[in-house]
Parts: structure tokens; sequence; C-alpha cells
């Protein structure tokens, strides 16, 4: 794997043939594609031209494919599936019921408050919580919830971004229930739900198992 190279777009160059030559003996070669070749096919630096390279190249992009559910008024919230049991499998309408409005650690980690049969529940998370997303979430399945909802936490990956300059946003994985859809979502999408619920606690969401386009 080579990170080099630069505008020119020949493939009888040195650098060029020898990765044709490497490649011929069998050896996988991929070499950075750089900002060129916007004017099309063979326009790109030297030596990913090479017939012989595999070129790796990124592109910058401002959304996502992500899942989401509906709003009673129709807006979207995207959520991140959990990692055992995943997230809705198909379109399901539910009314979500918050388990503790006042939860500032642990919502959720001795099972829920409320009677929640039924139900999609939504937890808060706390990095100062003492139990994870599968604990929470299997207890709201054991409660007889259809499925588990966790805010405050942004889109789950599973690790730390760091972004130029001195910029860290936190990400946490979430591994949700075994037996129920759980899925995650911001905080500013939780708090949407919490001001929805205090309204009509009868308000119907739409769960979904299609993708839609999120920001990053």
């Amino acid at each position: 794997t080579l990170s080099v190279g630069g505008p020119g777009s020949f493939a009888e160059t040195s650098d060029a043939i020898a990765a044709q030559r490497v490649t011929d003996n069998g050896v996988y070669f991929t070499i950075s594609q750089g900002n060129d070749g916007a004017q099309g096919l063979q326009t790109s630096g030297n030596p990913a031209i090479s017939s012989g390279a595999m070129a790796v190249a990124s592109i910058d992009n401002s959304n996502v494919p992500q899942l989401y559910l509906l709003t009673p008024d129709g807006e979207t919230i995207f959520y991140s599936a959990g990692s055992i049991f995943g997230g809705w499998q198909f379109n399901v309408n539910s009314i979500i019921v918050v388990n503790d409005r006042q939860a500032a650690v642990n919502d959720g980690c001795s099972g829920p408050v409320k009677p929640v049969t039924g139900a999609v529940v939504l937890y808060s998370y706390n990095p100062a919580d003492t139990c994870n997303s599968a604990v929470r979430c299997d207890k709201a399945a054991e409660a007889g919830a259809s499925g588990c909802l966790i805010y405050n936490v942004g889109a789950i990956t599973g690790f730390i971004l760091l972004s130029a300059p001195f910029l860290i946003s936190i990400r946490v994985h979430l591994t949700g229930s075994s037996s129920i859809p759980s899925g995650s979502i911001s905080l500013a999408d939780g708090q949407r739900i919490l001001t929805i619920t205090a309204q009509n606690s009868s308000a119907l969401f739409t769960f979904t198992n299609r993708l839609g386009f999120a920001p990053v």
C-alpha cells in the first residue's frame, strides 16, 4: 500500500510500471487516488493511474443513510439500531412511554418504573450509568415492552471521533435487547419525544426499517 503520487496521467511512468509488475507477480497493490481526476477516467494522479493498481479514494459526504422513525406529525427521527436484535423489522405504530422524565443516572437499570406493556420505552443515557443498554432494554422486554429507545447518545458507532481542531465527539456503543427492537437517538430528538408525549401520552409514533439520509 502506498500513499504517494501527484498530478500526471501517464501509465507508462516508472512507478506505474513498477506497480504493474508487482501486481503481475500476484501481490495486491493499493495506491491512494489523491485529489485529481475530476475530468474523468484516466485523468487521476500517478501512480494510481497504473493498470496494475487498486486506486483508493474518499469523498466528502454531508449525509449518511440511517434508519428512522416518524413522529405523529410526520417529522423524521433517525435512530441507530442495537447490535444484537437490531431495529424494527417492519413498520410499527406504537406509543412511547418515557420511563423517568427527571432521571439523572441509571435510568432503567432496575427496570421500567411505569407500565410499558406493548409500548416502546424511552430511557436517557448518562456516561455515569452503571448498567449498559443490554441490561435496561432486556428488562424492558421482560416487562412487556415492544421496543427500547435510549437518547442522549447521538449516533451509535462504538468509538471516539476526533475532529480537528480540538473537537471531540463521544460515541457510545449500543448493544440493545436480545429479544425486542432497540435503538439510540440524539439528545435533541429525545427531548422532542419528551415534549410530544407530555402533550399527548397516546401519541402514535411510526417505527420503520427504512433508510433516510441523516446529516453527518
